[in-house]
Parts: structure tokens; sequence; C-alpha cells
């Protein structure tokens, strides 16, 4: 059995599949193993790979017929054979070091490691727009500032602070992830004993991560950059966070494609927006899991507050379905509607902070205070892999000192001075 499985599910995205698999074949390891799970239209990348590829590890599958986005993850995942999982997209890579993180999560017997991504790569079709502040010229690894810090995880404590929080903000709490984070075989297979599939719900992600939640054991998060996120011009990120191309209607979502008949969450509003898709499929995890206590206290005044200020033109069906899962839940309207009222004050209050705190960080990006390093005219992620290695190889940094950190953490003995001490020793070394 293969250590560690990386896994791409892919559709049409051909240029982008090919760098990822070359950069990750790249690692000599032979415990990896690289499942891609190609859904395109045609059969492009399954014959690059017969002419191009004779690597054992590689696991191809392609099937022609069209999949939702989480029937190709289902299929993605059932060909991983590895002890750990992870999960990528197709314009995305890792840091070789991933694979000591695979060793050191089997020898702790930790169930889910998910990772806090503190680097990602623009390609160069991105086309992100410049600012007063910053020039992007696409082609872009930024690396952020990161402390390299293993951290314990409660899941019931963050799938309850999540549900408070309206189902938004996912990335903002420490939940376990299969994307981009590493997830032991067990805890999938619980999921799907129980649940039918891997995945459920729109958004494959979210809903993996919740479920992971609910049946792992032991959970730790990390803000090392063991994963390396890409954004490419046909990215989801890209398409509705930068150039706000996507529609409202819930008809038009790209998550429905392929999908059939699809139950959406009487609770949520019907509008397609990202804060509405995490919602449904956090409630579709819940449900699956046999946890509709978390369902029944999502904290719908906020989402609908949410969904109002982030998108236009949507006030009256949110409003309208607010009232109605208000009605559903059997909760007073009448102090549902001040808390929707109270929370979208907050949000309007905050508009001006909001742009401060923006201005700022852009300030400290330029001065080096948030992004420690930004490498141009990168054209590919197997050059902003081999960058980002440079980087941490050339500056000390190591996945082990990671791991020193938090063992010398649970000894009770400071360790900064060791692990400075360390990445000396290896600087030096190379110097000489």
């Amino acid at each position: 059995m293969p250590l560690l499985s990386i896994v791409i599910p892919t559709r049409n995205r051909i240029p982008y599949a090919i760098s990822a698999i070359q950069s990750i074949l790249e690692i000599s390891d032979p415990r990896l193993e690289l499942v891609v799970q190609d859904n395109s239209e045609s059969r492009a990348l399954e014959a690059w790979i017969q002419i191009n590829i004779r690597d054992s590890r590689l696991r191809y599958s392609y099937y022609g017929r069209p999949l939702s986005f989480v029937d190709n993850f289902n299929a993605a995942v059932k060909s991983a054979s590895g002890e750990y999982l992870c999960l990528i997209g197709d314009d995305d890579g890792v840091n070789p070091e991933i694979m000591k993180a695979a060793e050191w999560v089997q020898r702790e017997s930790i169930d889910s490691l998910s990772v806090r991504t503190k680097v990602n790569f623009i390609w160069p079709d991105a086309g992100i727009p410049a600012t007063i502040f910053t020039k992007v010229t696409g082609g872009v690894l930024s690396i952020f500032n990161f402390r390299g810090n293993i951290i314990d995880t409660d899941g019931e404590k963050e799938m309850r602070a999540f549900v408070r929080d309206g189902g938004i903000n996912y990335l903002s709490h420490n939940l376990p992830k299969l994307y981009h984070g590493l997830v032991h075989r067990g805890c999938l297979e619980t999921i799907k004993k129980t649940t039918g599939a891997y995945f459920g719900g729109l958004s494959p992600d979210i809903f993996a991560s919740l479920a992971i939640a609910c049946v792992a054991k032991r959970m730790v998060m990390t803000d090392y950059p063991l994963t390396l996120p890409g954004a490419c011009g046909v990215s989801a990120s890209i398409i509705e966070g930068v150039h706000k191309r996507n529609s409202k209607r819930l008809e038009d979502a790209p998550h429905f494609r392929d999908r059939g008949e699809y139950y959406w969450s009487e609770l949520v509003p019907r509008i397609y927006s990202v804060e509405t898709i995490w919602a449904d499929s956090a409630a579709a995890a819940f449900h699956a899991m046999g946890r509709d206590d978390l369902v029944r206290q999502l904290n719908l005044p906020k989402l609908a507050a949410y969904c109002i200020w982030a998108n236009r033109g949507v006030a009256q069906p949110v409003m309208r379905d607010l009232f109605r899962a208000m009605r559903i839940l059997r909760k007073n309207i009448a102090i549902g509607t001040i808390q929707f009222a109270w929370r979208y004050l907050l949000l309007i209050k905050g508009l001006g902070v909001k742009f401060v705190n923006r201005a700022w960080n852009r300030f400290l990006m330029i001065i080096g205070m948030r992004v420690i390093c930004r490498i141009d005219g990168l054209e590919n992620m197997v050059e902003a892999s081999h960058a980002l290695t440079r980087f941490l190889t050339e500056n000390g940094y190591s996945f082990s000192d990671c791991e020193l950190s938090r063992e010398m953490k649970d000894s009770r003995v400071s360790n900064s001075e060791l692990v400075n001490a360390r990445r000396c020793e290896r600087k030096n070394g190379r110097k000489s």
C-alpha cells in the first residue's frame, strides 16, 4: 500500500493537469501514488500520458460520460490506494516535503493534517487586475509569513463555531481538510459506509471537511506550505471572485452540471453564491452524517445578512427564504429579523474598517511584512514548485522543524533557539 495518494480530479484543463502531473512525479519517493481522474471531453491528456509518462506510480483513469464535480471526486478517491490521501486541483501542486508530513502523521497515528496554506501561484493567464498597491504580471509565486506550527484541533468545537457563523467563512475555522490536507483512508471509508459515498452536497471539499470532522479522532493543523494552491484563468476562484462573472440564479450554478436531481436545503437561500453553496453543502454533510442537530443550529440571520451584503440584487429572495426557514424551524421571525438587521448593520459599519485593513495589508505586502517572497515570471506548476522548494531550502525551512517544534512544546521546553540553530546549520552547510 502506498503511504500517500495525491488525488487530482480534472476536466478539460489539459495544460494545467500536465504540469501538475510532471511536478508531482518529480518526487522520487516510491511510497507516493498519483491518481488522476479525467472527465475531459477529449482523450488528449490520456494520449499525452501514454507518450510521455513511464511511471508505475501514476494511476490514470478516463471516464468519457460527463460527471458532476462530486461524482468526479468520488471516482478519483475510489481509485486511490494510499494509507493517506491528499486531494488537490489540476492547477495546484505540492511541496515534496509532503512525504515527510505523511511519515509523521502515520507515526503519530493522526487522522487528519489540515494545511492552512501560506503560499499561492497565480498562473500567467489568470488576468488578476493591478491595483494602486500591487502590479500583477501573472506567473507569480507568493509566499506569505508562516510560523511552521502544528496545533491540535477539536472537530466538534470547530463545527459548532462554523454553524454559529452561519455556515460561511469556512476557511477561518480550524476544520480538517482533504482538499489541501492529509486524511487517513479509514476516515473516508467510514464516511462512505455511513453515507454511501465519499462526497455529497455540491462542494466536495466542504462536504468532506465536515464529514471528516464528524469521524476523525486526532486532528492537527499547520501553516507550513506542504501544498501549493494555483489559480488559473478558468479557476472558479478567478471567475467568481475576481472577474465576478457568475450568475446569481441557482439554476446557473456549475455545481449542478450533470448532477441530475438534487435536494437543496430548505434552510438555505435559493441563490447561487459562494456563501449559499458552502451552507448547503454543510447542511448536506451534517444530514448525511446524522448530525441534524448542527443543521438546526445554523445561524440563518447571519447567513442571510452576509448573502445580501456580498451579492447585489438578492435582498428580496434572500429575505423571503430567511422567513420561510425560520418558520420551518419554528423560530420567532421578529427576533430573527432583529438579528438579521444587527448583523447587516455590523457588516455595513465594517466596510470602512475592511477597506483600511485591506489597504494596510497591501502596504505590509509591499514592504515584505506579509509576503516574505514573491517570484515573478514563472510559466507553470513545475517552475512554481521548484521555486518554492528552492526558497525553503535556501532559507533553512523544513517540515522537520515543525515536528521538532511540536515535540518540544509537548515536553514544555523552549524550542525557538533550537529550531533556529538547526536552520542556521543547514544554511551554513550549503554555503560551505
